[in-house]
């Protein structure tokens, strides 16, 4: 490779990287901090109790799926990120720098990998200007720094679309190999990476027809991507207890093709969160702009891929904003065929003159309002667990269990850095966990009745305006009436 790609590479590489160290410190706090403190727990837990891949664990007792769940077992992806960040926790300490710091990486790689993936099938400058949205795009920087496997399912995602084209062109068993290791490693982080499967097969059917089905490394890329999947599958089937209940994801109520299903994904996230007005033009610009032959159909493949996902997962897609990460990298592949096709289609010099005006407003818009849109997304907005987690591990013994009620969020369970439960449940139930399951301490930052109740029963550890410690082992059980569970009914997600 020549010295002038490896600068590009470095630079985009770097331009990715430096934006992304915005508020690398904060807590776990932030937009999404159910799914950062989920991931965080089980990197944590990994990095004081020893690295299991097979039975991660978080922080958490609370029923999941309504199975208990007494060893804490958090069986979603296979935790490749998660061992990553624990190795590092254990290299230089338990810090959650370090965890954003392992999603910047992966994000700022897979900026590499998306110029060398579009260089590959359309030209270098599609490919730079493709790289370039990517590493700034104001969504993409918030998302690319978060403690979650997103980053890196999104790498290897590509990554294994780049790897499949080089042994397209090249045919060696070597780019077969890591094209079927990067999409088991994609779809163990997020198996709806098997969409992937559309555009794969096009550029293979495309390039060898039904020849195809003669290469030996097509089906070690089938093998090395489907079986590490299936076996992960197989075994987290065992214990549901430790999975999360995920059919709701694919229809809830009924909202696929609805007007709101059209409405949140098209107008809220598409046209105003992830291409923010102005990168949504130039995505249409970029889907009606000319293709050239060695690229052919590959990127709408890929676009109908992330539509089928987005489709087949309709509540989940409405409901989370993330889930949408997979329509990123192609679509700043057409907003980039959007520029191009603008700079190079202006009639006379001023129409080229007008056309780049026009390129670089509409750029700057979607800076301007990917950033107003994302801005909030980085604050912490309930102070307040912070400051009460600490003042438990500060007042606490290290293997006391607590209570920590948010909403079943784990965000505040997460900063008191002790195992337990994140809410509430009826008193027959909260007497369980104290005398059988070890219930020690609950924490509150909410005076509300289900607080009071224990504040009139038990002695407090601290209490002030902001958040109360409860010594749930000098609660006086003959106080409790039976009456009382109904106002203490659980808190629904």
């Amino acid at each position: 490779m020549k010295l002038s790609q490896i600068l590009v590479l470095v630079f985009l590489f770097v331009l990715a990287f430096i934006p992304r160290l915005y508020k690398i410190d904060n807590p776990i706090a932030d937009w999404h901090s159910w799914r950062q403190s989920d991931t965080a727990a089980v990197a944590r837990d990994m990095a004081q109790n020893g690295i299991n891949l097979l039975y991660p664990k978080a922080h958490n007792y609370l029923p999941m799926n309504g199975l208990p769940n007494p060893e804490r077992y958090f069986l979603n992806e296979f935790p490749v990120y998660n061992a990553i960040v624990a190795i590092l926790y254990k290299m230089f300490g338990i810090n959650t720098i370090y965890a954003r710091l392992v999603s910047v990486f992966f994000a700022s790689l897979a900026t590499v990998f998306l110029y060398l993936l579009t260089k590959k099938l359309i030209n270098a400058r599609v490919g730079f200007l493709a790289a370039v949205l990517f590493a700034i795009l104001p969504f993409n920087i918030y998302y690319g720094r978060v403690v979650m496997p997103d980053p890196m399912h999104i790498c290897f995602s590509i990554a294994s679309l780049y790897f499949l084209s080089l042994w397209v062109y090249k045919q060696k068993i070597s780019y077969a190999i890591l094209t079927g290791l990067a999409w088991a490693v994609a779809m163990l982080t997020k198996p709806y990476a098997i969409v992937l499967l559309l555009p794969a097969s096009y550029l293979v059917i495309r390039a060898f027809r039904l020849k195809a089905f003669k290469k030996p490394g097509l089906y070690i890329i089938l093998a090395l991507g489907l079986i590490p999947l299936a076996l992960w599958r197989l075994h987290i089937n065992q214990h549901p207890e430790g999975m999360f209940g995920s059919g709701w994801l694919i229809n809830q109520g009924d909202i696929r093709f609805t007007g709101a299903f059209f409405r949140w994904l098209i107008f809220e996230r598409m046209n105003r969160l992830i291409f923010a007005t102005g990168g949504f033009v130039l995505f249409f610009f970029g889907l009606v702009s000319n293709r050239i032959k060695k690229e052919g159909w590959f990127f709408e493949f890929w676009l109908l891929a992330v539509i089928i996902y987005m489709t087949y997962f309709a509540r989940g897609n409405v409901t989370h904003d993330y889930y949408q990460l997979p329509l990123v990298p192609v679509g700043c592949v057409l907003m980039a065929k959007g520029v191009d096709f603008l700079l190079k289609n202006g009639v006379g010099f001023m129409g080229k003159m007008i056309n780049w005006f026009v390129a670089l407003v509409l750029v700057l818009l979607m800076l301007a309002f990917g950033w107003y849109e994302t801005r909030g997304f980085f604050n912490i907005n309930h102070p307040e667990i912070i400051e009460a987690g600490q003042a438990v591990d500060q007042l606490t013994p290290k293997d006391a269990r607590v209570i920590a009620p948010y909403q079943k969020d784990p965000a505040f369970l997460y900063q008191t850095q002790r195992n337990g439960w994140t809410d509430f449940d009826v008193v027959e139930t909260m007497w369980q966990w104290i005398k059988q399951d070890g219930a020690d301490y609950l924490v509150s930052v909410n005076y509300d009745d289900q607080t009071n109740y224990w504040l009139d029963r038990c002695q407090t550890l601290i209490r002030n305006e902001k958040f109360v410690i409860i010594d749930l082992q000098t609660c006086q059980e003959e106080q409790a009436s039976p009456d009382d569970s109904s106002t203490l009914d659980v808190i629904s997600m």
